[in-house]
Parts: structure tokens; sequence; C-alpha cells
């Protein structure tokens, strides 16, 4: 027998833990992440590339698996599509830390899809997504730094996470999950490009990500077969898109006796901006107690260079860009005092004063930042005053991470606005209690 490819470990992994279960606390931090991609999605269904992607969904067929935000059902492959697309629009949804992506919102839209579809217990559900979130950010960890320069890790790592959620709903065995991964990345796309523009191809890259995953399980469940080395083989994922790989930190852990799961240090965002703003807005945050932010003169950003590469903009002239404008997000955190999704509507944008600010600021890199990340996710904001008096403050976990979390009321309030902006702020509170009771028995069935 050849030795065991990194996809047989996984499948080995996965069928173990369907066989034995994942603890109860492991479910109920899961019950979170729904809950918290939940609101993104219903933000987002409210917003125009929303309404857009609803509209598609309108021109697909009947199935049983529901639109988020429609009254509406279509098959499993199509809701996984538009569903995660519509949790990624408004850049409220979870992300990883060290692999760089957005598990939620590839992982739970398939895992939603297929327990629909197939009418699997909530409590399934729960454990499908803690095994795709398990598998998505551990081949994103293996990818190294390189992989994200031109590769969004949510599209290419979440489309993995994807395929082993939706297996796990639908009972595959180990060779199937073998075929689902092989067939998972030999989909995994998701190119950078798309920022120049500011196209909508970020929300396509989620969306994508789920179908394909779900796409793939489905296929394996009739004996379609894929790659078996899928990540490390010679022409495999790891070849083609990642330099530096690490192919050992797919496995690094696995079989440890006493695991942390790795959905346990995905972070939440407060903030309606690109997770990489998120430690610049809350150093601007902690200074802004401190001076008056209509003296400010200059302001330095330190941070790591992947922050730079997708947020140094200091002219956005949309929505979406200034989401990802370091400049954009602190210049509204000193002046406003929050970086909510009322600060990046049209109105927000031309600001006079946030205007008159940006020009005053820059971002550089800071080498110790560079070498902290992406474990730390570090910047330091540098403000001199019009009096001349200086003033600093450094961030190494903003809020949301694991080490400085959302508090559950925290993380229920953010519900409620994410709720109130689409429209369904009187139905927060049931949507919260059918997230409660989701680790039961009963089949999964949306509350359209």
């Amino acid at each position: 027998m050849p030795d065991l490819s990194l996809t047989e470990h996984l499948a080995r992994w996965l069928v173990r833990w369907r066989e034995n279960g994942f603890p109860r606390d492991v479910r109920a931090t899961a019950q979170n992440y729904v809950l918290d991609w939940l609101g993104s999605a219903l933000a987002g269904a409210a917003t125009d590339v929303g309404k857009r992607l609803c509209d598609y969904a309108r021109t697909q067929p009947a199935g049983n698996a529901s639109i988020i935000g429609l009254n509406r059902a279509c098959s499993a492959e199509t809701a996984a599509l538009v569903n995660g697309a519509l949790s990624h629009i408004v850049e409220m949804d979870d992300l990883d830390r060290a692999s760089v992506l957005h598990p939620g919102a590839a992982v739970i839209p398939a895992a939603f899809a297929v327990a629909e579809a197939t009418r699997a217990p909530g409590r399934d559900f729960l454990a499908a997504v803690v095994a795709g979130y398990e598998v998505a950010i551990r081949v994103g960890e293996a990818v190294g730094k390189r992989h994200y320069y031109y590769f969004h890790n949510t599209a290419t790592c979440g489309v993995f996470g994807a395929a082993a959620a939706a297996g796990w709903l639908l009972n595959l065995n180990a060779k199937q999950f073998v075929w689902a991964l092989g067939n998972a990345g030999t989909q995994a796309a998701g190119l950078w490009e798309f920022n120049a523009d500011g196209a909508m191809s970020k929300h396509l890259h989620a969306g994508r990500a789920a179908a394909n995953g779900a796409l793939a399980a489905q296929l394996a469940q009739f004996d379609f077969t894929g790659a078996r080395a899928i990540l490390e083989g010679p022409r495999g994922f790891f070849a083609a898109t990642a330099p530096d790989a690490q192919p050992a930190r797919v496995l690094e852990n696995l079989d440890a006796p006493a695991p942390r799961f790795k959905i346990s240090g995905v972070s939440i965002k407060p903030h309606a901006s690109c997770r990489h703003t998120h430690s610049a807005i809350d150093a601007a945050l902690a200074l802004r107690a401190q001076l008056n932010p209509r003296a400010i003169q200059r302001v330095q950003i330190d941070t790591y260079p992947a922050a730079l590469d997708l947020c140094n903009n200091s002219n956005p002239q949309t929505e979406y860009a200034a989401k990802f404008s370091l400049h954009f997000c602190v210049a509204s955190a000193l002046l406003r005092g929050h970086a909510g999704l009322e600060d990046f509507a049209n109105a927000a944008l031309t600001d006079s004063a946030v205007r008159e600010l940006l020009p005053r600021i820059t971002a550089t890199v800071e080498p110790e930042f560079q070498a902290r990340y992406p474990a730390e996710w570090a910047t330091r904001i540098r403000i001199t005053a019009s009096d001349g008096e200086m003033l600093s403050a450094t961030v190494i976990n903003p809020k949301g991470d694991p080490e400085n979390p959302l508090s559950q009321n925290e993380l229920a309030d953010k519900f409620r606005q994410l709720a109130a902006f689409a429209g369904h702020g009187a139905h927060a509170d049931a949507y919260i209690a059918w997230v409660s009771g989701l680790d039961a028995d009963e089949p999964l069935f949306f509350p359209r």
C-alpha cells in the first residue's frame, strides 16, 4: 500500500469523528458562527448586489434548499452559491487569521443547503460545520503567505471545507470523501484582480466555493472519482498555486488526544470592512478618546504587507473600495467613532471632514508586524496633532479575535443590527431562538 495522501488522512479523520460525534461545547461554538453567518447573509440580501443575486435565484428551478432573504427554495447547489455570495457582501462575516480565509461564507452555505435538502437533523448540520471549518482552515494554513497575493483563500481553500461539510451530511465513506476533496481541489479558484475594478467577483468567490464543494460531495456520493493527492501531488493544488506551501500543516496535531478544533480560533468581525483594517480601526478608536479629532494634523499607519496589498487606498471612490481602504476606515473611526454599515454608504463617502483627512494619512510596513503575520494581524497608529502632540496606539488582537472576543450579548446585538439593516429587525429574536435550538434531532428547516 502506498503512503496515505493528505486527503486520505483527512477523510479518515472525518469518518472517525462522524462516528464518534463532536462534543456538545464544540457544536455550541458552531451555533455562534451560524448566527453570525445568517446575519451577514440577511444583510447581504438587502444590498444592491444581493438583490441581483436574488433576481438570479428567481430564474432558477425550484428545489428544497432555502435562499436567505428570499421566500424561495432552489437546488442545494444553487442555494449554496447564492447564500455563500450573500453572506460575503457586507464584509461582516467571520475570518480565520492563520489561514486568511472567511470559513463561514464557504462552509456554512454548503452545509445548510445539503442539510435542508436531505432533511438532516440540526445537530448533524452543526457537526458538519465544525468538520468543514477544520478542513478549510487546515488547507488554508498550509498554502503559505505567497498564495494570498494572487489567490483569495476563501475561494481556493474554502471549497475543501464546503466539500467536507456537505460530504459529512451525505454520509460519505472514506474513499468517497477523498474523491469529494479531490474534485473540490480541481475546482479551487479565485483571483484578486477583481479588486482593481471594484467588481463583484469577491462575493462570487465565496458562493462558488460553497456550491463547488456541495457539488463535489454530491458527485462522490455516486462514486464519481477525484484525485487522491490533489493537495500535494506534482500537479496538484500546492504545486500550482502555493510556492511556499507547508503541506505538513494540513495534518498538524490532527490526531491529538485532546484536540482544539479550528473553529474555536476563528474571529468574528464587529466592523463592516475588510478584517485587515480592524486593528487599525480599534487603534484609531482608542486614540480618539484622547484628542480632538478635528485637531489631527497627520496619521501614520504601521502594519503588515498583506494589509497594504489589499487596503492601501487613500482615495476610495466606491462603498466597496472604502471597506478596503485603511485610510478611509481610520478616518471614519477617528472622526465618527465607528465603522459600521452606515459609515460606508454613499453619503458617508463624500463626508467633507473625512475627505480632508485622507491625504494626511499614510501607511507603511512595520517589519515587526510583518514577522508576526498571519498568526497576529497587528497595526500601530501614530497621530500628530496640530499643537504638536504625538499619540500612538498598537492593537495586536482587535475586537472579535478569540483573545478579545465578542460576548454573547455583543454577538446577539450584532445580529440584531444586521437583521434591522435587512428589514428583518422585528424577527431578529425569532431567528436567534431558531439558531439556539439547532442542536436537536429534528430535521433542519429554515423559517422563511
